[in-house]
């Protein structure tokens, strides 16, 4: 059982989100008829218009902005009560529906889902990965109720709230001879490696080109041996060879704890980033909530992310 927002509090912020009817319609899956009538009982009880139009163009007034600040409150709070009283009662069921990027959803939520489901066995889970338009994508198509991503987009459509830290690492094989006796290397010394890159499009590529950028370096220079479509091809490959990449330190930890692999410090080089939650602004629902603040705790046991709200 439920406590749900008032559905009109939830047509509004459909409407001001989009600042068009119809988008707003198809969302909630009314007539547009429906969504004109639930903003103008709103507004008889605001006793003010919540919206006006200039020529073609629907906005806001400013009534209607301070009300959407509330409304957006007043949603998160029935969403934190939903979630928390479902969790009270131990009744969280039916079906989770995630989407995540490749090293989130190979390295990071296999363990926070296998603790998630010895938690809430009820509950089924269901895990689609791909870049961060494409979970976008599946969250604007509701095939999927939150995503995890690598990174932000402009999409004003989106929620994103900071999930884990992550850092991206220069790693090779342990023993490998070009690094024997060095304790770390100058990021100019880069240069002189052969590397192994993921495919183009990958979000761990951006954060590489950016640090280098950063650091005054063309990484246009870099010698991309090879570009492999997988961060499992790309470790199994390196344990063979000479060669170098720069994989998420997620990514590696098995292979840190048996010594195959190692990381080689780079003075004064930053690859730090974050990994989001994503989902569309209003009510996701009381699992995606659960799940969302499930993980938090996971994580906030080793201080390992830190939250925007």
């Amino acid at each position: 059982m439920m406590i749900n927002v008032d559905f009109k509090i939830l047509v509004f912020i459909s409407a001001a989100r989009h600042l068009n009817f119809t988008r707003a319609a198809k969302e909630m899956n009314v007539s547009q008829p429906a969504v004109s009538k639930n903003i103008q009982e709103l507004e008889i009880q605001a006793g003010r218009n919540l919206f006006e139009r200039r020529g073609h163009t629907l906005i806001l007034t400013k009534a209607g902005r301070l009300l959407l600040n509330h409304a957006t409150r007043l949603t998160s709070v029935y969403e934190d009560l939903n979630c928390e009283l479902a969790m009270l009662d131990g009744v969280l069921s039916g079906e989770l529906r995630l989407g995540a990027s490749t090293t989130l959803s190979h390295f990071i939520l296999p363990e926070i889902l296998a603790s998630f489901h010895l938690s809430f066995p009820n509950i089924g889970i269901k895990v689609l990965h791909g870049n961060s338009r494409q979970i976008e994508d599946l969250l604007l198509d509701q095939t999927i109720d939150l995503g995890v991503v690598e990174g932000l987009s402009d999409n004003l459509s989106m929620k994103y709230e900071t999930f884990v830290k992550d850092e991206v690492v220069l790693v090779t094989r342990a023993g490998n001879p070009k690094i024997i006796g060095k304790d770390s290397v100058l990021p100019e010394d880069l240069l002189e490696f052969e590397y192994i890159f993921r495919e183009q499009g990958s979000g761990t590529n951006e954060v590489i080109y950016k640090a280098f950028t950063e650091a005054g370096i063309d990484w246009r220079g870099l010698y991309a041996k090879v570009y492999l479509a997988s961060t499992e091809s790309i470790k199994n490959f390196l344990l063979k060879t000479d060669c170098f990449s720069f994989l998420s330190i997620h990514a590696i930890a098995k292979e840190l704890k048996s010594g195959e692999l190692e990381i080689v410090e780079v003075e004064n080089f930053n690859m730090e980033r974050n990994f989001y939650f994503v989902r569309p602004h209003g009510v996701i629902g009381h699992l995606p909530e659960a799940f969302r603040k499930f993980a938090y705790q996971h994580f906030s046991k080793n201080g390992l992310f830190h939250s925007d709200g």
